[in-house]
């Protein structure tokens, strides 16, 4: 059985409080381990459920994996191509009156 992936999409500035410097080092604890495909459990906790993360601004699609648990991330790309697309996307914003009504139980 294929497991659907689950992704959510967030700026850079809902995962990094603040957009200076080097934005990977504040997000990916083991920059060494790629991951390409959906890993399918945690490497840190265990936990069978990662999502995709994707960054408005970034490439399109998952750039990073997260473990729904401890919130740990994960790499997809390389720690340089991730850092480029991070920082493409550090001053990409978005107005929440522009989405319309989302019942807060249908938050990330």
């Amino acid at each position: 059985m294929i497991k659907e992936l689950s992704t959510r999409m967030v700026l850079v500035v809902d995962l990094v409080d603040r957009v200076k410097g080097n934005l990977l080092d504040k997000l990916v604890n083991n920059q060494n381990q790629i991951y390409k495909n959906n890993p399918s459990h945690c490497p840190h906790c265990g936990c069978e459920s990662i999502v995709g993360v994707e960054i408005m601004g970034a490439q399109n699609g998952v750039l990073l994996w997260e473990c729904e648990d401890c919130d740990e991330m994960f790499l997809k790309y390389t720690a340089d191509k991730t850092e480029i697309e991070l920082q493409n996307a550090k001053y990409c914003w978005t107005n929440s009156n522009d989405w319309g009504y989302i019942p807060r139980s249908k938050f990330n």
